[in-house]
């Protein structure tokens, strides 16, 4: 590197082609030949390398100062606000610490007075649960909410110490700090939004609160009257001891008797079994007696149906009778006739009576 002045100092006939033609430094306020160097070598020492490099830096510099004052000017605001909103988010916090420990409180209050009374009422014990259950899920809700609070504090704060190191490391951290801005205001709008749903949330477990209140009230009245029906229940369990006790004495003297009455018993079972061996012969003599009623109905039919036809032919003879006799009768009546024409006409007529009598007579014969 000492030699270079010497030789850049040469002058002859040709010294000035030859200047022209050499590579020079492009270093600031250094204009010496880079003779024997590479024809993409553009620095003599790495001291000129080291100075353009600070001059491009000063003359960048300017610019990038600039937006970092500008993106300065924009992200203070957001910081100051970042800071309100975070000392909210600390007393929301707090608030809602504060709520859930009383809440929790309250709810153990109100599952311990349920887990008393349960004991007494199943019912009750079914509503208290369910209130204790509706109260941790209203307090889960209410945890949640805080962690995406806290979360989102979170992520804005990353967002700002990114906006910070890219303000520092290229030129478009104003492009980047104004979206970083967007999204912190995204970010504490969503945050205002949580904080009116925890406040919702606040007023849904403050009116649950009164609601388990109420309930634990009618809870314990309920115990007391529970109370009051297990007293009478235990005056009647005792009562019943007692007529348990009687009705053991009572069963042990029937068990003297049930003895006595099981000795009678087998007396009237072998009189049983006599009496059912006579009933089966008389069941037996009953069948005989009923095959000979049988018999005897069919010959009562047949004699019945015989003597029908006997009174039939009685009836036929009697009217045969009847009208025979009406005709003896007739013929008798024809002979007095017969008899009194012939002695009128034996009276009037002597000599001729004989042959008269004679032809009139057979007639009647």
């Amino acid at each position: 590197m000492a030699s270079i002045p010497a030789e850049t100092g040469q002058t002859d006939a040709q010294g000035t082609d030859r200047q022209e033609a050499e590579p020079r430094c492009a270093g600031p306020g250094c204009a010496k030949a880079l003779p024997g160097r590479s024809s993409r070598a553009k620095y003599c020492s790495d001291a000129c390398r080291a100075a353009a490099y600070r001059a491009r830096t000063t003359a960048h510099a300017a610019p990038v100062t600039n937006a970092l004052l500008r993106a300065h000017d924009l992200v203070a605001p957001l910081l100051a606000a970042g800071e309100q909103w975070q000392a909210a988010q600390e007393a929301l916090r707090a608030q809602l610490t504060e709520l859930s420990a009383g809440a929790l409180a309250q709810v153990e209050a109100a599952e311990q007075a349920a887990e008393e009374a349960r004991a007494a009422a199943a019912a009750a014990e079914q509503r208290a649960t369910t209130v204790a259950t509706t109260a941790a899920t209203r307090i889960a809700a209410a945890e949640q909410a805080r962690a995406q609070a806290e979360t989102a504090r979170d992520r804005a704060e990353e967002r700002e110490q990114d906006a910070w190191r890219q303000v520092g490391e290229h030129q478009n951290a104003r492009a980047h700090v104004e979206q970083l801005a967007a999204d912190a205001a995204d970010r504490q709008r969503q945050a205002e939004h949580d904080r009116d749903a925890a406040r919702r949330r606040t007023a849904e477990l403050t009116e649950l609160h009164a609601t388990a209140t109420a309930r634990i009230a009618v809870l314990e009245q309920q115990a007391d009257d529970r109370q009051r029906e297990l007293a009478d229940l235990r005056r009647q369990l005792r009562e019943q001891e007692d007529r348990t006790r009687r009705a053991e004495q009572e069963r042990d003297q029937a068990r003297g008797t049930a003895a006595a009455h099981a000795e009678e018993a087998d007396r009237l079972r072998r009189s049983l079994a006599a009496e059912q061996q006579q009933r089966e012969q008389a069941v037996t003599a009953a069948a005989v007696a009923e095959q000979a009623r049988t018999a005897a109905d069919q010959a009562t039919i047949a004699a019945a149906a015989e003597a029908e036809r006997l009174r039939e032919e009685l009836t036929d003879f009697s009217s045969a009778l009847k009208i025979a006799q009406q005709q003896r009768e007739e013929a008798i009546t024809a002979a007095a006739v017969a008899q009194a024409l012939l002695r009128k006409q034996q009276g009037a007529e002597p000599s001729g009576s004989a042959d008269v009598a004679d032809d009139r007579s057979e007639p009647a014969g």
